[in-house]
């Protein structure tokens, strides 16, 4: 029963990339089909509620500074010991933390960790069994970001565009491109959707089953082989 209880351990997955590298598309499309969970680093971004609008809309949210990893780090732990959570929720068009409303997260056996920054906190990279980094061109990365601006965020064409340059296309150089190092797999995120799935789908599964036989071929009680 040790042993059983062993396989089931929630595996997690620590999904990084620059804003536009597919990342938030990807993780929901492979968790779904492995009856998982995502939970986005967004959501984690400190409460900035008492600022006006204006401001709020200066702040940069790609920089570290910017995420309440402690609160992140929180969950993290309490999803690898089994137990749901209740994840920030966000309103992106005001950014704004909505306090009234979070979002709840069942505990199953996989978590997938999206966000430019998921590799960039050593806190966060300790609890990852498996860190992956999407990358893709920034001219791809940029179009993909405004899309989804315009379309969920009800974002103007030239913010869009000035915040890219003026503080998410710096930040992804700064802080998102050097967490590439700590990635135990490197994918290209340019290709057509399936395409990317499908590698993340099977690096998961390749290194969940890994984990799974080292598990079997030991004693969890005291480190010897099984016989």
């Amino acid at each position: 029963m040790q042993v059983a209880a062993q396989l089931e351990s929630v595996f997690i997955v620590g999904l990084a990339g620059t804003s536009g590298s597919g990342k938030s598309t990807v993780a929901k499309r492979v968790a779904s089909r492995l009856k998982g969970h995502v939970i986005s680093m967004e959501n984690y971004s400190i409460v900035m509620n008492d600022l006006p609008l204006e401001e709020r809309a200066k702040q940069d949210y790609d920089a570290p500074h910017a995420i309440d990893v402690r609160l992140l780090e929180s969950h993290i732990r309490d999803y690898a010991a089994g137990h749901a959570i209740e994840t920030p929720t966000c309103d992106f068009a005001k950014h704004l933390r909505v306090s009234d409303r979070s979002e709840h997260i069942p505990a199953t056996s996989l978590l997938i960790v999206e966000g430019i920054l998921a590799l960039h906190f050593a806190q966060l990279r300790q609890h990852f069994d498996l860190s992956v980094y999407l990358e893709a061109p920034d001219d791809v990365c940029f179009h993909r970001r405004k899309v989804r601006d315009i379309t969920e965020r009800q974002r103007s064409l030239e913010f869009i565009q000035s915040q890219y340059e003026d503080s998410v296309l710096p930040a992804a150089r700064r802080y998102a491109l050097p967490s590439k190092r700590f990635a135990n797999i490197v994918l290209d995120s340019e290709a057509d959707l399936p395409i990317v799935e499908k590698r993340l789908f099977d690096a998961i599964v390749e290194k969940r089953a890994l984990a799974a036989a080292i598990i079997i071929r030991r004693d969890p009680s005291d480190g010897s082989r099984l016989t």
